[in-house]
């Protein structure tokens, strides 16, 4: 991949997570319709899957590591770790949840499995980690808060892409 497919890879995903942040009703395909480079920047509906799972094991790392220090038990940090991520990144996290059932996430759903049940003092190649880890999941999902959605602004065109080409478009008409 080159630096200009890897920036417009990024920017596609930056402008993808925004919208689902603000609409978490939308779909895969709607995203990928809806941003002008993100049907260049993605094959299809997986790659972009993975590439949101990405970010969000990346949000989620960073989050366990930066409060692992905290004093709270560790099994209690990494809830609060998943929690604070989960905050972070309702579009995102809403499409994964939308899409657990994908065998596109089936290895990554795995790491974060044994990523939470070792961030909980669990040894990683304990028989039972992904499990344990699973059973940590649950309880920060039942525990997770997403910010409210502001009242839905947009138009009756509210399909319509969002991108800079969109963008430009509708400068150039005005």
């Amino acid at each position: 991949m080159t630096w200009d497919a890897y920036n417009r890879r990024k920017s596609a995903l930056r402008e993808v997570v925004a919208i689902a942040d603000r609409r978490r009703d939308v779909t895969l395909t709607d995203l990928l319709d809806r941003v002008d480079p993100a049907r260049e920047a993605f094959d299809d509906e997986s790659a972009l899957l993975l590439e949101l799972q990405l970010a969000w094991y990346q949000r989620l790392s960073g989050t366990l590591d930066r409060i692992a220090g905290a004093p709270d038990a560790p099994g209690g940090t990494a809830i609060g770790a998943w929690v604070e991520a989960a905050a972070q990144m309702p579009g995102a996290r809403a499409l994964l949840d939308a899409n657990l059932e994908n065998p596109v996430l089936a290895k990554g759903l795995a790491n974060e499995r044994i990523m939470m049940a070792a961030s909980s003092g669990i040894w990683m190649n304990h028989p039972d980690a992904a499990a344990l880890g699973e059973r940590i999941i649950d309880q920060a999902r039942e525990r997770a808060v997403y910010p409210i959605l502001a009242p839905e602004t947009e138009t009756s065109d509210d399909h319509r892409s969002t991108g800079l080409v969109a963008r430009l478009k509708s400068v150039l008409a005005a």
